[in-house]
């Protein structure tokens, strides 16, 4: 009898398996190796002790949070939106300007909450496709074309894109942003700081821009769900309409501010993973039967021989990595997160102890 009641689109969805088993070696996530910084921690002992004021509600707008964004990226902190991870802005952002019969633009393969939440809002996802034999290299041109024939509300453009890896040149998605002005253009970089590029200036420019941003990759902080988003006065208020009051918890505000503070170590953090992700690539490509994939993310695609069962044997090990078997694109495919050295050499000794012992 529920099941007749939920909504037709809406009864296929697969509820997201987040593979919460016991392991020795967590690589399938995109999570950083690196725990919030010392100094951090230790401040925010301190808040937790002294007095949280966790009987009252949070600042509902975040305020000291979006001031101190806007020092770091040198915007308006009026023109920013923080949200519960940015998950909870790409939901947001399909409510506002999705309805029945409107269309959004989205790559495949691709992260999985653009279709999702533009269907629960009652829209039509359209891909376009990143073509394997490319390797999934974005083309401007595929998304102009697919543009003009669908008229989409929103265009998405994962950059770099999960779980691929690659990266669109700022050009070109400057020139995307100008030629959909009938469209909402979502950047969504999560993994951006990984290549040290972003579209954030340009939403000065560009009224139909907004870029997505995320604390649980380069600033170790998942397990805290806060990201945000910036964009232009107009778009940046029409966002706002649909986000839920009290949506960021004060633990969440104070963490994400503790650790915008320490921009020495998270830097650190992250000129470590982009050198270990060069060496890890380098050394995958070294093992029989496994291709590896460029990438400006903090994970690797590879396509593997044999991909389910190595991906069992690995997990039989307790080396969790992402496997993507819905998905004709990434057929044979696994995502590897980029770990500290030790994870990483524990997981090349596996593999080629799988792939050639086979």
């Amino acid at each position: 009898m529920i099941e007749e009641l939920i909504r037709p689109e809406i009864r296929s969805f697969i509820p997201y398996d987040a593979n919460q088993q016991p392991y020795k070696i967590k690589l399938d996530a995109n999570e950083s190796p690196f725990n919030m910084p010392l100094k951090a921690r230790q401040k925010l002992s301190e808040f937790i002790l002294n007095n949280p004021g966790l009987n009252l509600y949070p600042d509902t707008d975040s305020v000291k949070l979006r001031k101190a964004l806007s020092e770091h990226w040198k915007v308006d902190y009026r023109n920013i939106i923080v949200g519960t991870g940015s998950d909870q802005l790409i939901q947001i952002l399909a409510n506002v300007f999705v309805g029945p019969g409107d269309r959004v633009l989205y790559p495949a393969p691709s992260f999985g909450m653009y279709a999702d939440s533009c269907i629960i809002a009652g829209g039509t996802p359209v891909k376009y496709i990143l073509q394997p034999e490319n390797r999934f290299e974005y083309s401007k041109q595929t998304i102009l074309e697919a543009y003009d024939k669908e008229k989409p509300k929103l265009v998405y453009i994962c950059n770099p894109n999960n779980p691929t890896g690659n990266l669109m040149p700022r050009g070109d998605v400057l020139e995307v942003a100008g030629y959909c002005k009938d469209a909402v253009v979502i950047v969504d970089e999560a993994y951006a700081e990984f290549c040290d590029d972003t579209v954030i200036p340009d939403t000065a420019e560009y009224e139909n821009l907004i870029v997505l941003k995320t604390f649980s990759k380069a600033y170790g902080l998942a397990g805290i769900r806060c990201g945000y988003s910036i964009a232009g006065p107009g778009l940046t208020n029409a966002v706002n309409l649909a986000r839920a009051p009290y949506n960021i918890s004060s633990l969440s505000q104070y963490a994400a501010l503790l650790v915008l503070e320490e921009k020495t170590e998270i830097a650190q953090n992250i000129s470590y993973l982009v050198n270990e992700r060069e060496w890890l690539s380098k050394e995958l490509t070294k093992i029989q039967g496994i291709d590896v994939y460029n990438s400006y993310a903090n994970f690797i695609l590879v396509r593997v021989d044999n991909c389910r069962e190595v991906y069992k044997k690995l997990c039989e090990k307790g080396i969790f990595v992402r496997i993507f078997g819905a998905s004709p694109l990434l057929e044979n495919c696994l995502r590897i997160s980029v770990g500290i050295r030790q994870q990483n050499t524990v997981l090349l000794d596996e593999l080629n102890t799988i792939c050639y012992n086979k």
